[in-house]
């Protein structure tokens, strides 16, 4: 009977999202998640899911973590969360507590990963162990529940195989065979074992993955047959450039680092790679955790789509994402358009190996640096004629181990001369990465620094530089939609009902693109001709009317996202219906869901 449960519990629960198996589907619509910002869980709590993994079984995503919210490194509890759409979390129970092991009450347990164990029908818990007093403990702990709830009954800590064990991740592989990948000997060396069938213990020892590279905080993926591995550099809680590797055995030969994203990882460091694998795609993507050292409990999350292709992982920035656990559809939510890349960069001074056009190349690691220790310095950017701005994401340097956050505004200029502040930032204290999301208007932008502060040094001794600024907005003089599928038909105001139209006149299809009215990462259609009109949806059918109030500002409200016919082109997702895109239906314009091919063509328009 024993044997024939487990075979029962085998057929019952999924497998991991780390073992990439076929997933059931899942009844869910696409939910934004907007990054950085505090995430609470149904009960309006804080989310304390830090450092953790998420695994999925069934139809169920389970969300593992550091409780965190006491606003200490040492241990209090391993949560656990559920969702079904991978944005609201319920929280279920505390898989580990200090009352779990008497080696748990004063103890430290970082990074959480649980594993499905088919052959024993348990779930295996791994995580970095040490005490509560100290860091040179280095072990691994392992705990194992009959429910991805538990509670987990704590099996102990160790060295494997007699090496020190700090940040570290579990793998299960689609054969089913289960890996450790573990940063040993004061994180400069990365090593691999493979598991014990149960997965409470390590087999073999296999080749070192990295040796004197000093990486930690590792996270593994899989995608066909090749195994990407991302991991951090050490830097204590602030943050560095992520770097891959990847190979086509987990024993490797592993390939050289390169890097992934910016400089500091869009200011976090990797937690885990979650695979969201549904009708439509399968999607994989980056979760890092934004740590606050000075209050641990509020440190954030990020969330961004990673794109793998080949032997190649690329990462990008958005302030917001939509995801679709049914579908497996993976987006970044546009702020706009990139204006600023390769346009004409001027500084106040540049090194002739590092000139003011370094920072718009569109190239992480390149950098414009000035020619003295001088503050403030400034940077700008001709974007060519005025623009709507909408956010400006800027990838700052940092010397590691000396890190500083720098203090700046953001100006804005139509000729150059007279100059506005859009945003204040002198009172910023983030590390390595910023998002500023706000509405100007300007030809030129200049970032101007006031001041840098070093966490270790009351002088400022950094020499102003750039890796990569980044403006996002839209043409002031207005853009027409073209249809994807019928392309003489544009968007266009047809005595008050919206349609697509054959060779519209300009006064009726130019539409000004301007921040959504209920949420500034969106957008919203406003018509050139008539500033006080907007596109919007009532009863599914879309208008262009004046704003009325009440929920005007909610149905004229739209997230841009890469076309669902063509990546180049645009999608329009609702903002208080997101199972919804614009499309058209017999040359009239609504909001629907969108999931044939033809509705695809139908809910997909080009700028012109």
């Amino acid at each position: 009977m024993r044997k024939m449960r487990k075979m029962l519990l085998a057929v019952m629960f999924a497998v991991s999202v780390l073992a990439l198996g076929e997933a059931p589907a899942v009844e869910a619509a696409p939910q934004t998640i907007v990054n950085g910002t505090p995430w609470k869980d149904v009960n309006n709590a804080s989310l304390q899911a830090h450092g953790g993994h998420i695994l999925q079984v069934g139809s169920t995503y389970y969300w593992y973590g550091e409780d965190k919210i006491h606003n200490s490194a040492n241990f209090k509890a391993v949560t656990v969360y559920s969702s079904t759409d991978l944005k609201t979390w319920t929280w279920r129970s505390y898989a580990l507590t200090q009352a779990s092991h008497p080696e748990l009450q004063s103890a430290k347990i970082e990074r959480p990963k649980v594993l499905y164990n088919e052959s024993t029908g348990k779930y295996v818990l791994w995580g970095h162990y040490e005490d509560g007093a100290g860091y040179t403990l280095a072990r691994v702990a392992v705990a194992t529940s009959d429910t991805p709830t538990g509670p987990f009954v704590y099996q102990g800590s160790f060295r494997p195989n007699n090496n020190e064990s700090r940040d570290m991740t579990v793998f299960k592989d689609t054969d089913g065979k289960a890996y450790l990948v573990s940063s040993s000997n004061n994180n400069y060396n990365l090593r691999l074992y493979r598991l014990t069938s149960d997965y409470l213990g390590i087999d073999t020892e296999l080749n070192m993955i990295y040796e004197g590279d000093h990486r930690e905080a590792p996270a593994i993926v899989k995608q066909g047959n090749v195994y990407y591995l991302i991991t951090s550099g050490a830097s204590g809680w602030y943050p560095n450039q992520a770097m891959y590797s990847t190979a086509t055995n987990m024993n490797g030969p592993w390939s050289a680092l390169q890097p992934l994203g910016n400089k500091s990882a869009f200011y976090s460091q990797p937690a885990f790679i979650l695979t969201v694998q549904g009708s439509a795609a399968t999607s994989y993507v980056y979760v890092g955790d934004r740590w606050n050292s000075s209050q641990l409990g509020d440190s954030r999350y990020v969330w961004l789509p990673l794109t793998l292709n080949g032997t190649s992982a690329s990462l990008d920035y958005y302030d917001t994402i939509s995801v679709d656990a049914a579908t497996g559809v993976v987006n970044g939510v546009s702020n706009g358009t990139l204006l600023s890349q390769g346009k004409p960069a001027m500084a106040q001074s540049a090194l002739g190996a590092n000139p003011a056009s370094y920072a718009n190349d569109g190239n992480y690691q390149t950098e414009w640096v000035g020619t003295s220790v001088s503050w403030p310095h400034w940077w700008k950017v001709d974007l060519g004629t005025v623009r709507q701005i909408n956010n400006v994401q800027i990838s700052w340097w940092m010397m590691n181990g000396s890190e500083g956050y720098y203090q700046y505004k953001i100006e804005t200029s139509a000729d150059n001369v007279n100059w506005t502040v859009a945003l204040d930032r002198t009172g910023n204290t983030t590390y390595g990465f910023t998002s500023d999301t706000f509405s100007a208007t300007g030809r030129y932008v200049r970032i101007n620094m006031a001041n840098a502060k070093l966490h270790n040094n009351p002088s400022n001794w950094y020499t102003p530089r750039l890796w990569e600024v980044k403006v996002f907005g839209q043409a002031i003089d207005a853009v027409r939609w073209q249809s994807h599928n019928y392309p003489s038909r544009y968007i266009a105001n047809d005595n008050g009902t919206a349609k697509i139209v054959e060779n519209p006149a300009v006064a009726n299809s130019e539409w000004i693109m301007v921040p959504g009215l209920a949420d500034s990462a969106g957008v919203s259609f406003r018509l050139k001709s008539n500033p006080n009109v907007y596109l919007r949806h009532s009863n599914y059918m879309l208008y262009a009317q004046t704003d009325s109030g009440g929920v005007f500002a909610a149905d004229a409200t739209f997230y841009q996202v890469p076309g669902l016919a063509a990546g180049g082109k645009s999608s329009f997702q609702s903002y208080n219906y997101p199972t919804r895109y614009i499309r058209h239906s017999g040359f009239n314009l609504r909001i629907d869901p969108i999931g044939t091919a033809l509705e695809k063509n139908d809910a997909t328009f080009q700028a012109q």
